[in-house]
This record gives C-alpha cells, sequence and structure tokens, in this order.
C-alpha cells in the first residue's frame, strides 16, 4: 500500500511540477519501488491522455497582442542597432510576410552576441593581466624577502665619494656588486670582495671586482665556499688576481 505522502509525490512528478533536485531524488526512489513505479507509470499516462483529449480554448482577446508587442519593441530596437552599424544597401522590395524581419533580428542578435562575448573576452584578458602582474609581484616580493641589501662605507678618506652596494641571495649563494666613483687601483693590485659571517672566522672571498675607466663596475659573484650568513661585506686591496685570504687595506665595508 502507498501512503498518501508518496501518492503526491507521483502526481507532481507526472504533472512535471518537481524541480530537478526533487527529480532526481524521486526517480531514485523509483528504481527501488516496484509499486510506486508502477503508479507513476499509470498517472504519467492519464496525465498524457487527458492533455491529448482537453478541448483547445481560444485565448482571451487581446492576450495575443500583449504577448508580441514587448517581444517587437526588442526586435525593433536590435535591428536599429544592427542597421546603424551596417553599411548601406539598396532598397527591397517590401516583404509580405510577418517574418520579413527576421534577417534584421538575426543580425542584431548576431551583432549584440559578438558585443558580449568581446565584452567577456575583454574582461577575462584583463583579469589575466591583472593576475600575471600579482604573480610577478608576489614572486618579487618573496624574492626580495630571503635578499640582503648592504650599502658599504668609505673606511678611509681617499674613498670618501666611492659608492658600494651588495645584493645577496642567501638562498641561492650568490650576489651582485655594484661600484661607483672608484678610484683606479695601482699597477699590479685588483680590488677585492669579501664576506664576512664572525662564526665562520676569516672573511670569504667573493672574487676579484674589476673596475672600468670611469671608476664603476657591476659583478656577479659566488663566494669561493658556502656562506652560514652574511654578516657583512668589504672591499680591500689585494695583488692582481686576488688573494686566498684579506691581507690588503679594507677600503669600504658594511653590513
Amino acid at each position: 500500500m502507498i501512503d498518501e505522502a508518496k501518492q503526491d509525490l507521483a502526481a507532481d512528478y507526472a504533472l512535471g511540477m518537481m524541480d530537478a533536485a526533487a527529480e532526481r531524488a524521486f526517480e531514485a526512489e523509483l528504481k527501488g519501488d516496484e509499486e510506486l513505479r508502477a503508479l507513476t507509470m499509470e498517472l504519467r499516462e492519464s496525465a498524457a491522455a487527458m492533455a491529448h483529449d482537453a478541448p483547445g480554448l481560444a485565448p482571451p482577446p487581446g492576450l495575443r497582442e500583449r504577448i508580441l508587442a514587448p517581444i517587437r519593441g526588442e526586435l525593433a530596437v536590435a535591428a536599429a542597432v544592427a542597421a546603424s552599424s551596417a553599411p548601406a544597401k539598396p532598397e527591397a522590395p517590401k516583404e509580405t510576410s510577418s517574418f520579413a524581419f527576421l534577417p534584421w533580428a538575426i543580425a542584431a542578435g548576431l551583432a549584440i552576441t559578438s558585443a558580449a562575448l568581446w565584452t567577456e573576452l575583454s574582461a577575462s584578458r584583463a583579469e589575466a593581466v591583472f593576475l600575471g602582474k600579482e604573480a610577478d609581484r608576489l614572486r618579487k616580493e618573496d624574492i626580495l624577502k630571503q635578499m640582503k641589501i648592504a650599502t658599504l662605507s668609505a673606511q678611509n678618506d681617499a674613498y670618501a665619494k666611492a659608492g658600494a652596494v651588495v645584493v645577496w641571495d642567501e638562498a641561492k649563494q650568490r650576489g651582485v656588486v655594484k661600484l661607483s666613483n672608484f678610484p683606479p687601483v695601482a699597477s699590479g693590485k685588483d680590488y677585492q670582495l669579501w664576506v664576512i659571517n664572525s662564526k665562520q672566522g676569516a672573511p670569504i672571498s667573493g672574487g676579484v671586482v674589476p673596475v672600468s675607466a670611469d671608476g664603476a663596475a657591476r659583478v656577479a659573484f659566488t663566494p669561493n665556499q658556502p656562506v652560514k650568513k652574511a654578516d657583512k661585506f668589504a672591499i680591500s686591496i689585494e695583488k692582481e688576481g686576488g688573494a686566498p685570504t684579506a691581507a690588503g687595506p679594507i677600503v669600504l665595508a658594511g653590513d
């Protein structure tokens, strides 16, 4: 015996009065209940027969016009939009068919659809550009977090106008040193960069830094041994080609 609640559900299903979620749930229940399935089939067949046998009813006066009026108005606007962007054409004989407006409507529909798609595509591109810039910004922020930037100061008056900046990436164990306004070094000598870690003892060589005639240099360097933590950087004057340990005078230093 099928209870009244299930009978009501079967009637709603047969008449198409359920939403999609309710339909799916009811159909799942039908699979396991043969009696309910038979009742539902009977109700659907009865509903179909009733719809087929029911006499046709004439619509109330004016209903057709009330339904078509707003549609015609929208089509007229769409046609005007299409016409304003279309090249002029020779005047054609007037159509007698009530569907004469269809080509214009189709053209207008395509124009509106194209505009909508272009707007959506433009928005997608703008979003992609924004996300790309945001990703680049976050990547740069992440890189900057692991970098140390040191400005070196002159250790004697002869280098008062000289400048040196070191950018050090501890994770990758490499860096870049940039020098400016450095006086020319004496013959047989070179400027050499040192990375200083107080717990590792002696300064670690970052290599020779060749300076141009205008006193500038920009050199990428990798220390000759791993650096646990770069506390300070220094530049000294060493023998040509560099020295294994710092021996000459320190001209600039800083952290």
